[in-house]
């Protein structure tokens, strides 16, 4: 719920700039649920090399991605496909498939255990975000963790072996 620590989002600039400023304060955990995978929010170089120095630099590094749709994302070369495919192990893409979660209209992403960014209307870029409040961002892990258990792996962001 947004409260008077919240700081609003009104716009894409400012989407993307909370997008940035919760990932690259991240230091081992990064959580999103997208429609998407916006690439005027998420493809972008400064967010790949902070996550992948993350990922070969802590072993306990861990990166999920729920999307409602990667192929747009996929055919146009996103960043957080190209390192889903080269550290499959800390970078995990799913998509998803029941109808509760495919009529989800928000995004949300949680970095950490305390910083999360919720976007209520992505159309619109309008939402809030949150720098330190661990109450808060445990719900959205919870709610996460649930709609990850529900969703399959994505196959348009898997790396082909030859």
């Amino acid at each position: 719920m947004e409260d008077s620590s919240s700081i609003v989002l009104s716009g894409r600039s400012d989407c993307r700039e909370a997008a940035r400023t919760l990932i690259l304060g991240s230091v081992g955990r990064v959580y999103l649920v997208t429609q998407r995978l916006e690439a005027e929010l998420y493809n972008d170089q400064d967010i790949y090399d902070h996550l992948s120095a993350l990922a070969t630099s802590n072993r306990n590094t861990d990166i999920r991605i729920i999307a409602h749709d990667t192929r747009v994302a996929a055919n146009q070369g996103h960043q957080l496909i190209h390192l889903a495919q080269r550290l499959p192990s800390f970078v995990q893409i799913r998509l998803t498939v029941t109808t509760e979660h495919r009529n989800f209209r928000e995004s949300w992403l949680i970095a950490d255990d305390s910083a999360y960014m919720r976007i209520r209307n992505p159309e619109r870029y309008e939402g809030y975000y949150e720098l330190d409040n661990k109450l808060e961002c445990r719900s959205y892990y919870d709610d996460f963790i649930e709609m990850w258990e529900a969703c399959e792996q994505d196959r348009n962001t898997r790396r082909l072996s030859l």
